[in-house]
């Protein structure tokens, strides 16, 4: 069956980045895609002497323009174009229910720039039905690894296994990350024992080794390397994605994933990282 991808997009088209993130995963062998570009006209919301005629002309002409990028850009891939009208972050989390994976640009400019640093981002990450990849402006691949930031956790088997089969299917190295819970500056002061330091260390390397055989058994194939950070988790992440084409996190962890997504670190990664970033819930685990 088809990977359904859901785009969206809003008056100004189809962002180059998000265009070279298709054509990527179009490219990925055995790939076998099809494509749903989403717009969604706010109600209530018309610029000042603009006629309503022309405000939906402009997401009308954006919509068809996206189609036909896309119908050149991935040939052969079915593509379909719907254009909504309503709260965008309520929309966008409505059609991804009929979606496998729902992809955003980061672009700083326009209507999109709700979706990344104001509080849509949020909204749409946190009840989006289906994973969520979120795009920055001026990506390009790079053909190198995925992160996967884990809190070594239950909740952690949705986001490996989303970074597992992504890692797979571009046949690139994963990485896992965990930030330690116990804040750098008490990690390095005497207010906690050194056996308590190295035992939270301990610990996290050992369920670490053991995410890794897990994996392992699942993805044979697949190079896999993880480790421990001192440093906050969005910083942490952020450097890693330096050197990565994706980073992928969790919405239902406790602890700092909890904080990545839900929190003011989220909008850290999301606005910071170079790289796309993947957010996926925990009941994706079974998809």
């Amino acid at each position: 069956m088809s990977e359904k991808l859901m785009v969206g997009v809003d008056n100004r088209g189809i962002s180059e980045s998000v265009l070279g993130w298709l054509r990527e995963r179009g490219r990925a062998p055995e790939a076998d895609l099809a494509v749903e570009i989403v717009t969604v006209a706010e109600l209530g919301w018309i610029p000042v002497n603009t006629a309503e005629v022309e405000y939906r002309k402009a997401y009308e002409h954006a919509l068809w323009q996206a189609g036909e990028t896309l119908v050149a850009a991935l040939p052969g891939v079915p593509i379909e174009t719907t254009m909504l009208w309503g709260s965008p972050s309520e929309e966008l989390v409505e059609v991804s229910e009929r979606a496998d994976l729902l992809v955003l640009g980061s672009d700083k400019t326009g209507v999109v720039v709700g979706f990344v640093s104001g509080t849509l981002p949020l909204r749409v990450v946190t009840h989006s039905a289906c994973p969520v990849v979120v795009v920055p402006a001026g990506w390009r691949a790079s053909g190198q690894g995925v992160v996967a930031g884990v809190a070594l956790e239950p909740s952690d088997f949705a986001v490996t296994e989303f970074a597992a089969r992504e890692a797979a299917r571009s046949r690139v190295e994963l990485q896992l990350v965990h930030a330690l819970p116990i804040p750098q500056a008490l990690l390095t002061s005497d207010l906690i024992a050194p056996v308590t330091r190295d035992d939270v260390r301990e610990a996290a390397d050992t369920a670490l080794k053991l995410s890794v055989d897990e994996l392992l058994v699942r993805y044979p194939q697949l190079s896999i390397s993880a480790h421990t950070a001192d440093t906050r988790a969005a910083l942490a992440l952020t450097v890693e994605a330096k050197s990565a084409d994706l980073v992928v996190v969790g919405t239902h962890g406790r602890g700092f994933l909890r904080r990545l997504v839900l929190g003011s670190v989220s909008h850290d990664l999301l606005l910071n990282t170079p790289c796309p970033v993947a957010v996926v819930h925990n009941r994706e685990s079974h998809r």
